[in-house]
């Protein structure tokens, strides 16, 4: 993060640095869906509690970044 403050060419626009949140919630979701799918194929299970489980803590996670950047974009925005 310093090197963002030394070289203002490193500083994002707030377009770009949304959209890299953006594919990186979905990046998350469908690591952690395709984990819970593999983990309910191999313990055979009925109801696919795992990828239940782990889809919804993807998505929570991935809020977690969409929500962190924007809210250092407001930050910044407001400085």
């Amino acid at each position: 993060m310093s090197n963002r403050k030394k070289n203002p060419k490193l500083n994002n626009s707030p377009y770009l640095r949304l959209t890299s949140a953006g594919l990186q919630m979905t990046g998350i979701i469908t690591v952690f869906s395709y984990l819970g799918h593999y983990l309910d194929g191999r313990f055979k299970l009925s109801t696919p509690w795992w990828t239940i489980v782990l889809g919804l803590t993807g998505v929570g996670m991935g809020l977690y970044i969409v929500i962190r950047e924007v809210t250092e974009i407001s930050k910044k925005n407001d400085e």
